[in-house]
């Protein structure tokens, strides 16, 4: 299940990661097509403080950016970006919003991405329950392997099978909750391992 979300998340923010560390090309600088580098910055959702890492890049070609085509540029982009299923990926993924999105005040995004980390937020739960769940599961296992122990007292026996039984109720208890946890709010049901 873990994996599963790291796996997501790594998906999700991989792009964005690597707009920080993507650097502008010398053609790139040299041609000068500003409004169409930050219309593709933009669409990526990309920072306004992408400009300074270009001028700073293109000041070795002996260019400087045009800032206002830029600027142009990235705010079209970004309507492209801002959309609800960008937002919503975003909040699902337990990502914060994108800052451009929230400085633009795009709110059929920012909206989306309520909805997106509300979802996330129960997936989060329900994973904690089901860590609780495992580690009863664990104990319960390790108390049942002791019980096949024929040379145990008694009183020691009736310790381990009170614990053994207190155990099996927590671990129904959780699946219970999990269960309701799942139909409450159309998650994928889990099924525990036998």
């Amino acid at each position: 299940m873990k994996t599963v979300w790291r796996s997501t998340l790594v998906t999700v923010l991989t792009p964005l990661l690597l707009i920080g560390c993507e650097t502008i090309s010398e053609d790139a600088c040299l041609a000068g097509s500003w409004e169409d580098v930050g219309f593709s910055d933009g669409e990526r959702g990309a920072s306004r403080s992408r400009l300074a890492d270009i001028a700073e890049e293109c000041v070795k070609y002996g260019v400087a950016p045009d800032r206002a085509a830029y600027l142009r540029g990235l705010e079209l982009g970004l309507e492209r970006f801002c959309v609800p299923r960008n937002g919503f990926n975003s909040g699902r993924s337990g990502a914060s919003p994108n800052a451009e999105c929230v400085a633009g005040n795009y709110l059929s995004y920012l909206d989306a991405h309520a909805d997106g980390y509300d979802i996330h937020l129960t997936e989060e739960e329900r994973d904690r329950l089901i860590d609780r769940w495992q580690d009863r599961r664990k104990a319960y296992d390790n108390v049942e392997g002791r019980l096949l122990d024929t040379e145990m007292d008694a009183k020691e026996r009736r310790r381990l099978e009170r614990k053994s039984d207190r155990l099996s109720r927590e671990m129904d208890d959780l699946r219970i909750d999990i269960r309701a946890m799942e139909q409450l709010n159309g998650l994928d049901r889990w099924s525990p391992p036998d």
